[in-house]
Parts: structure tokens; C-alpha cells; sequence
């Protein structure tokens, strides 16, 4: 301490002795070599004078050294304490921002900066407790930590608040970019529709058909930005008690969804991250294309504008109403406060625990039901069944099926409303469903016509994706394998039996539609598993394999577990006996040794995640457990393994018993609106639908460019000469169906030699309609005779030809 303030002394003195000189003004050379001069003299004084000043303070400086000793020991003690709440206080820190940094991983460099400065304080901290210097800059230095440790952590929080923002505006961003791509996917399967039905209707009705489903876009799509959204997602308004539910909603109404006026642009949808416009656009897709799938039941014989009016009537009062009942949430409920909205269903069939993902009961089912009833209340086409309506183009309903499965996507994938992994699941669910339903179809056809057809496989295609929606979101890919499965099984029997019953569903859209959603809801019943949604519940299938592995995993006091624990504690004691190894190994070992640490560490983690994961299982499935069996309330709402199956029969009945009846009302209304012109007249429907509704034609083989020849209100004669030597010649004796096989398999090569008839009528048959060949060119009565000839031959019995 002397020898530090004698030094300490000697500087300053020195300092002091060359300020003159600093501050002095430069003059010229040979003034300033005068004054250095003159500094020096007064410098030698100076110094003299100081150390005879020194020595007399020498003394004194002894005497105090004991107490300053003291004094430093006193401080020492004090300052280790600071020290160490200082270093306490950096470790906790550490640890926050490791914990911060494992969940908020957007802002890990941030972050890793940051422990970066809190590994420097805490090797500075180190240095202070060991350093034995100045007391009192000990002291300052330990402030100065506790200050920088105090920023640190506020820096810290701030990164921690900023990651979550960071991560919670990635997530908003992420499932509203694929809520709007599924909103582009369900809207693409319109024009994937209109080709679906298109192909399969005869060619003088093509543009008609395709019209019915592209006119949707534009009059529900009004529509629904209009009231729709309003009338299906807002407050209920109805309410009554029925199925064993207390005030379930039967539609809803807010001002403030007309036409979005009460929503601003950025507003979320309650419990989700998604804007409310994007919520309106995605379910306006599915209120868009599911009128239009009606058209496909009644196609070839309904006039446009009164489908229009009709599709505006169904939507309003049947497809909303179910919007409301099975998929409406408090979101927009002013008695409840914000922050608890969208956790309650406020449908009947929704509070009844009703599971339709993307809709079951409210697209497919209401649509193929209200098609029946269009069926039944409009009548049959003319001719229908004896005459076959062949379809124009089987390429464009393949091409229109394509679209349909790859639109279906968004239709399931993007009812998770979240792109997550309920969203992929769902995605692969359809994926599934459609392949083996398509597979299925052509197995059946395969087995029972002996050809697979494309149009079966399209119709496949399409019912396992109608029966695959309700489950999508709470099945697994087996589930939804055996669903789709089903489903072709069943809808190609209700496809078969249409003309058995008698009533003409034009493009089977009853058949496809009505069944496969029927089909669906109820499957989803028994398939369904908490495991693939929490917010379902578990089916016959499921509920025994959880109360099962329940079991297992609680038999003779958690065995399964204390073996993992007890397997976990010898991984930890291995791993620490190779780290004691390490530390003992020489440095020629110690390659090898630290090789065998890691990998006893990685066994021990591997162990221990195993143990943790038997826990959780265990915890979980004993939470679903006590919920099934409805613990808190002792029992009173008990479920079993059938009770879903039970609600999924009971939703699905209502869906068809509430679409059909309404649908039947609002048909026959749509008929006394436009004075019973809801079905066009014989004469249009022989003429063709797009010339007598549209003025214009789907496709054009004529030499015309530029016109197209409209229909005239004039009347006209009942038939008009056929001209170009056509003619037709009607056949008696033998059924459509018999002259048709007979037909087909002359057409077929063969190694002997063909018919002589056959060759001599074959270059004139034109078209065949039931009984009647339309035939061009050549000897009329002489086609009729070989005609004659030709089945009586091949049918055995006695056939007659006439030229008529």
C-alpha cells in the first residue's frame, strides 16, 4: 500500500510539473526555448519540495495502513455477498432466456446475443470476487454488474415479448394464407362441378348444365355477403328444446354481418387467428356449391331463371338454417365477454354434439335430399327410362372430377380454420377416401357389368370424397380407407336402383350426394378418435382401444411405467459412470471414452422421454376417461362406445327429414311463382336447353362462325321433314335393353366370320334410342327387312322392323 501511494504521489507530481506547459500559448523558437528553459528551473524546485513533503506524509501513511487493512476485510466480505447475489441473479437470468429461447425460436439470435452478454458478466463477476484490488472499485464494479444484470433481464423480457409477438403474427399469418388458398381451392371446384355435370348430359344441354353451377357464383355469392353469412353464423335469434338439447339455435341474425358493415377489415375471428373476412369468403364458397349440386338431379328438364329463384329461396331457408345449427359458435355474441367467445356451439345439432367437419349433414345431405324432392315434385324427363341419355363427353367429367378432388382439399383441409396438423390429417383423410371409394366402384362395376367404366370411376371418386367430409377431420386414414369403401359399395346400389324405384335423378346427384353424406355422418360415428381431434370424441373403435390401454398401463400399480422409471435410472447411473470415466480416462483414452458418455447420455434421454411419454399417456387417457364418463357431474351424462354413433343418427335423420320437407315446399313455391314454368316444356326439352334457355350452344360442329340460330316464338309445324336421306326404323318384338346387348356384342370382333345382316345395315345406323335405329342413306325398306332378320335371328323369337 506505501509503495503504491509513494508511486501514486510521484505521477501526479510529475503531471503537475508539465501543465504550465501544455497550457502555455506556442509562441516563436526561440521565445519557447526560453521558457523551457525557465520551466525547468521552477520544474527542479518543485520536485525538491515535494519530496521532502513526501517523507513527512510517510509516517503518517504507516499508521494508517493497520486501519485500512481492517477496513479492506470489512469490504471484501461485503462485496463477496454482492457478488454472489449478483451471480445468482445473472444464473436465473440464463436460465430465462434458455427457456425463452427453446420457445420463441423466430428470435434466437436475438437471443443467443444476449446470452452471449450474460455469460461476459457472469466471467466478470468471477473476476471481481477474485481479484483483490481497491475495495472501493471492487464495490463499484458490483454496482455496475447489478445495474448491467437488471438491463440485461429487462433486455431479455423485451426478446421474450418480441418472440411472441414474432411467433403469434407468423401463426396469424400462416392460417390465414391457407384459409384463403382453401377458399381459391373450394371456389375452384364450381367450374369443376360444371364440367362434372356437363359431360354426362347430352350435347344439346351442355352449356345449360354448366350454367346451373356457374350462376351460383354469382347469385349466392351476392347473396351471401348480403344477409347469408348473417342468417348462418349470427346470433341465434330462434330457439327451442329438442333431441334432448336446451335452446338450440335454428338460425341466427346480426346487423353488423350484413354485408360486413359492423366488421372492420382486420378483425379476428374469435378463438382463431383468421380476419372474419376471410371466415365470410371460405364458408360463402361452401353455401355457393352446394345449391349447385342440386342441379345435378334435375338437369336436362328445369328452366334458368326459376333455379335462380329457387336456389335464393333454399339457401335462405334451408341451407343456412343448417349452417346455423351444426357449425355455429358464440363469435359474435354480445352477451358473452370477448375474450370467452367462440368456445360455445350455439346450433341445435352442434350443442347436441354432432360431428360434421366440413359438411356431412349440411352440404351433402340437404343437397342430395333436396335434389329427391326436386325429382319427385318436377317429374321425369321425356322418354325417360326407355329412352338412354347417353353422355356427350366422358372426357370432360373426367376433367371435372380431377378438379373436384383437387378442390376438396381446401374443402377439408381448410375446415381446421388453423394450418395445422388437423389440417393435414384431414387432408389425408380425403386423400384416402377418394382413392379406395374410386377403386371400390370399379371393383363393384367391374364384378357386376363386366367392364369398369369412367364414368363409375368418376362417380367413385366423387362419393368417397361426399362421405369422407363429415369424418375427414376426426378419423384416421384407416377409418377414412374403410369409409370410402363403404361408401362406393352403397351409393353404386342407390345409383343401380333408381329405375327400379322410378324417379329420374338426372346426374345422381341423390344418389351420390344424398347416400354418400348419410353414408359419411354416420361412419364418422364410429371411426371418430380424440387422439386425431380433442375437440371430437371416440367412437365404438376407439373408445375400447383407450379404455383398454387405459388399463394396461394402470394394471399392478402402473408396472409399465415403474419399469420405465426404473429403466431411466439406470441409463442416468450409466451416463454418470462414464462421465467418472472420462475424467479418469488418460489423454490416449479419452476419444473413446467421451464416445461412450455420449451415447449413454443419448440413452438416458432416450429413456426418459420414454417414461415421460407413458405419463402423459397415462394422465390423458384417465382425463378422457373421467370426461366420458362425466365424473364431475357423478355420471348423469355418461358416454359409452355407442353413444356418438346414436347422436350422429339422430343429426343425420334430421338433416334429411328437415331438407326434404323444406325442399318440397320450396319447390312447389318456385312452381306458383313462375307460374308452373319451373320445368321447361316438351318442345324446349326435345329442342335443347341451351338454345331454348340461352340462346347459344355448348359446342358448335356446324360451318356457322359467327351465328347461332336462335329459337322462335312462332309456332311451327309438330315435325320437320328430316331431309339429307335419314329416316328412322322402329322395332317391335323386342326390349330396349335385349336389342341393345345384341347390338354390342355384334359390334365386338370376332374370329369368324360377321353377320351378313349386320355388315349389310351397320354402315347406315346412325343412333339408337331405345327401339328406334335412325339410320342415313340406302333402301329404307330393304335396312328394315335385314333389321327384321338380324333379331329374329339372335333374339329367337319373332322381330319386325318398320320404316317409320
Amino acid at each position: 500500500m506505501q509503495v503504491r501511494r509513494l508511486s501514486l504521489a510521484l505521477l501526479l507530481f510529475a503531471g503537475c510539473s508539465m501543465m504550465p506547459g501544455l497550457w502555455a500559448p506556442m509562441g516563436g523558437t526561440a521565445s519557447a526555448q526560453d521558457e523551457k528553459k525557465s520551466a525547468a528551473k521552477s520544474d527542479l524546485a518543485a520536485v525538491e519540495k515535494s519530496i521532502a513533503d513526501l517523507k513527512k506524509a510517510f509516517d503518517a501513511t504507516e499508521k494508517e495502513l493497520a486501519n485500512t487493512k481492517k477496513a479492506l476485510g470489512d469490504l471484501k466480505t461485503s462485496s463477496s455477498a454482492d457478488a454472489k447475489a449478483a451471480a445468482d441473479k445473472v444464473t436465473a437470468l440464463k436460465k430465462e432466456i434458455d427457456a425463452a429461447t427453446a420457445t420463441a425460436t423466430t428470435t434466437k439470435k436475438d437471443l443467443d446475443a444476449i446470452t452471449a452478454k450474460a455469460n461476459a458478466l457472469a466471467t466478470e463477476l468471477a473476476a471481481v470476487k477474485a481479484a483483490g484490488g481497491d475495495p472501493k472499485a471492487a464495490a463499484d464494479k458490483l454496482t455496475a454488474l447489478e445495474k448491467g444484470a437488471e438491463e440485461l433481464k429487462k433486455t431479455a423480457e423485451k426478446g421474450v415479448t418480441d418472440a411472441g409477438n414474432a411467433a403469434t403474427a407468423g401463426k396469424e399469418r400462416g392460417d390465414t394464407a391457407w384459409m384463403l388458398t382453401s377458399s381459391a381451392f373450394v371456389l375452384f371446384m364450381v367450374p369443376g362441378l360444371a364440367l362434372f355435370y356437363g359431360g354426362m348430359v347430352r350435347r344439346k344441354n351442355v352449356l345449360a348444365t354448366m350454367m346451373h353451377s356457374m350462376a351460383a357464383l354469382a347469385v349466392v355469392g351476392v347473396y351471401w355477403v348480403a344477409i347469408g353469412y348473417a342468417l348462418a353464423f349470427g346470433t341465434s335469434v330462434i330457439q327451442i328444446d329438442f333431441l334432448g338439447v336446451e335452446k338450440g339455435g335454428l338460425f341466427g341474425w346480426s346487423w353488423d354481418l350484413v354485408f360486413l358493415k359492423g366488421i372492420e377489415p382486420g378483425a379476428k375471428l374469435p378463438g382463431y387467428d383468421i380476419p372474419v373476412y376471410v371466415h365470410v369468403m371460405f364458408q360463402g364458397m361452401f353455401a355457393i356449391i352446394t345449391p349447385a349440386l342440386i342441379s345435378g338431379a334435375i338437369a336436362e328438364r328445369i328452366r334458368f331463371w326459376p333455379f335462380c329463384l329457387f336456389m335464393l329461396l333454399w339457401v335462405t331457408f334451408v341451407y343456412c338454417p343448417l349452417a346455423h345449427m351444426v357449425w355455429a359458435f358464440d363469435w359474435f355474441d354480445s352477451s358473452v365477454l370477448a375474450a370467452k367467445r367462440g368456445g360455445a356451439a350455439i346450433g341445435l345439432l352442434g350443442k347436441m354434439g354432432a360431428l360434421d367437419f366440413a359438411g356431412g349433414t349440411v352440404v351433402h345431405i340437404a343437397a342430395g335430399m333436396a335434389g329427391l324432392a326436386c325429382c319427385l315434385v318436377l317429374g321425369k324427363r321425356a322418354g325417360y327410362p326407355k329412352q338412354i341419355a347417353h353422355p356427350n363427353s366422358m372426357v370432360l367429367t373426367l376433367l371435372g372430377a380431377g378438379l373436384l378432388w383437387f378442390g376438396w382439399f381446401g374443402f377439408n383441409g381448410g375446415s381446421s380454420v388453423r394450418g395445422d396438423a388437423l389440417a393435414g390429417s384431414a387432408f389425408a383423410a380425403t386423400q384416402a377416401a377418394a382413392a379406395a371409394a374410386g377403386l371400390g366402384w370399379l371393383l363393384v362395376e367391374w364384378l357386376h357389368k363386366g367392364k369398369p367404366t369412367a364414368l363409375g370411376l368418376a362417380s367413385g371418386i366423387v362419393a368417397g370424397l361426399v362421405a369422407v367430409t363429415p369424418a375427414s377431420g376426426f378419423v384416421y386414414m384407416w377409418g377414412a380407407v374403410l369409409i370410402g369403401l363403404a361408401a362406393a359399395v352403397l351409393c353404386y346400389l342407390a345409383v343401380a336402383l333408381k329405375n327400379v324405384l322410378g324417379y329420374d335423378d338426372s346426374l345422381d346427384a341423390f344418389g351420390v350426394h344424398g347416400v354418400g353424406g348419410f353414408v359419411g355422418a354416420i361412419l364418422t360415428g364410429v371411426f371418430c378418435s380424440t387422439l386425431v381431434n380433442p375437440a371430437g370424441t371416440d367412437g365404438p373403435f376407439a373408445f375400447s382401444a383407450h379404455r383398454s390401454r387405459l388399463e394396461a398401463l394402470k394394471k399392478d400399480d402402473s408396472k409399465l411405467i415403474a419399469e420405465a422409471k426404473a429403466e431411466t435410472e439406470k441409463a442416468n447411473k450409466a451416463a454418470e459412470e462414464a462421465e467418472a470415466k472420462v475424467k479418469a480416462a488418460p489423454e490416449a483414452d479419452k476419444a473413446s471414452a467421451e464416445k461412450a458418455l455420449t451415447e449413454a447420455k443419448d440413452i438416458a434421454t432416450d429413456k426418459a422421454a420414454t417414461q415421460a411419454a407413458l405419463e402423459k399417456e397415462l394422465s390423458d387417457l384417465q382425463a378422457l376417461a373421467d370426461k366420458q364418463d362425466d365424473k364431475a357431474n357423478d355420471g348423469k351424462d355418461k358416454k359409452s362406445g355407442l353413444s356418438q354413433v346414436i347422436i350422429q343418427i339422430k343429426a343425420s335423420l334430421f338433416s334429411v327429414g328437415y331438407a326434404f320437407v323444406l325442399s318440397i315446399g320450396l319447390v312447389l313455391l318456385t312452381q306458383a311463382i313462375t307460374l308452373g314454368n319451373f320445368k321447361t316444356d316438351a318442345r324446349s326439352e326435345a329442342e335443347g336447353l341451351d338454345r331454348t334457355e340461352h340462346g347459344e350452344v355448348g359446342f358448335d360442329f356446324s360451318g356457322a362462325t359467327e351465328s347461332v340460330t336462335v329459337a322462335s316464338a312462332e309456332p311451327r309445324p309438330a315435325s320437320v321433314p328430316r331431309g339429307n336421306g335419314r329416316f328412322d326404323v322402329q322395332i317391335t318384338g323386342a326390349d330396349p335393353k335385349e336389342l341393345m346387348a345384341i347390338w354390342s356384342e355384334l359390334c365386338k370382333p370376332t374370329d369368324g366370320a360377321p353377320d351378313k345382316d349386320f355388315i349389310a345395315v351397320y354402315p347406315h345406323v346412325t343412333t339408337i334410342r331405345g327401339t328406334t335405329f335412325r339410320c342415313r342413306d340406302g333402301d329404307a325398306e330393304a335396312i328394315a327387312k335385314r333389321l327384321s332378320a338380324l333379331f329374329t335371328r339372335h333374339t329367337k323369337k319373332p322381330v319386325t322392323a318398320t320404316k317409320v
